[in-house]
């Protein structure tokens, strides 16, 4: 008889780490770090998309070397967290190539569960709320949570098909997030993405989601100038809902992320946000972060 090999230790949720933003693997954004500390600015961290960097994860290095070694988190979905197939050994090399070379601390890794009743894919595509698919999530999050050298962290999606299952986006979360016993990556963006393609009712989700259990918050913050054209009237109100709801979190005593990432080309715009407006966006999030960890 085998015996039963233990599940890896449950990761402790960091001390506070600081704020950033979502850095897209283009010269673009190269260009605008160096605006915004022209004018400024800092980040205490990046998060970098990690499928940007699969056919050359040492550029990684690279990029961490111009931003001056700050450390970073990987916005990721490869990895298919959800799927009952677990990813081929390239795969989990390349996303430990990936953590070791841009100073990683943690992934965050996509519930992705969208799809519908009839086409069950065991990856991005599958009905979402189910208790079969909770279960997968949670015992492939248990037995590989070092699999890669850092936590996962789990982000609520934004829905895009009908419920299937009985649970909602973020009860689902809850409940792969208490059962594996990892954290939560909480994304504003995603509630108003949604509303494009399958409204949520977002007080409710928010009730659902274990506050102290959130280690980051994704913020967007858009072009000022795109969001104030007349035809950009809902983007705005959309992340103004954002930012309002963000502040309301950090009332909470639950409420302590250890990052704050802002995506500054707001869902549904155009345009960057300037490096002026990325640099009040990076000292308004940073106020908050220290509102929490003042409690």
């Amino acid at each position: 008889m085998s015996a039963h090999v233990a599940d890896p230790p449950v990761p402790v949720k960091p001390d506070v780490i600081g704020v950033g933003f979502l850095y897209h693997g283009v010269p673009e954004f190269a260009r605008l770090y160096e605006r915004l500390v022209e004018v400024g600015g800092h980040i205490d961290l990046v998060e970098f998309l990690a499928a940007h960097h699969h056919a050359d994860p040492g550029h990684l290095a690279d990029i961490i070397d111009s931003l001056g070694g700050v450390p970073s988190t990987l916005h990721c979905f490869e990895y298919m967290i959800g799927s009952v197939d677990r990813p081929a050994a390239a795969t989990v090399e390349r996303l430990r190539r990936m953590v070791e070379l841009s100073n990683c601390r943690y992934i965050g890794e996509h519930v992705g569960v969208m799809g519908t009743r009839d086409r069950y894919s065991g990856t991005f595509l599958q009905p979402f709320g189910t208790d079969e698919q909770t279960e997968v999530f949670i015992e492939n999050l248990k037995r590989d949570r070092d699999v890669a050298g850092v936590p996962f962290i789990i982000e609520n999606q934004a829905q895009i098909y009908d419920q299937v299952g009985p649970r909602s986006v973020c009860e689902q979360v809850r409940d792969i997030a208490e059962g594996a016993d990892v954290g939560i990556l909480l994304s504003m963006s995603n509630f108003t993405v949604a509303e494009r393609f399958h409204p949520m009712d977002r007080e409710r989700e928010l009730e659902a989601i274990p506050l102290e259990r959130v280690w980051q918050l994704h913020i967007p913050l858009g072009s000022g100038a795109e969001l104030a054209e007349p035809d950009n009237g809902r983007q705005r109100r959309e992340q103004e809902w954002a930012h309002a709801t963000a502040e309301q979190l950090f009332k909470e005593e639950s409420f302590r992320p250890v990052s704050i990432v802002l995506e500054v080309q707001n869902a549904g715009t155009i345009a960057l946000a300037t490096p002026e407006e990325i640099r009040d966006g990076l000292d308004w999030a940073r106020d908050l972060l220290g509102s929490g960890a003042d409690r």
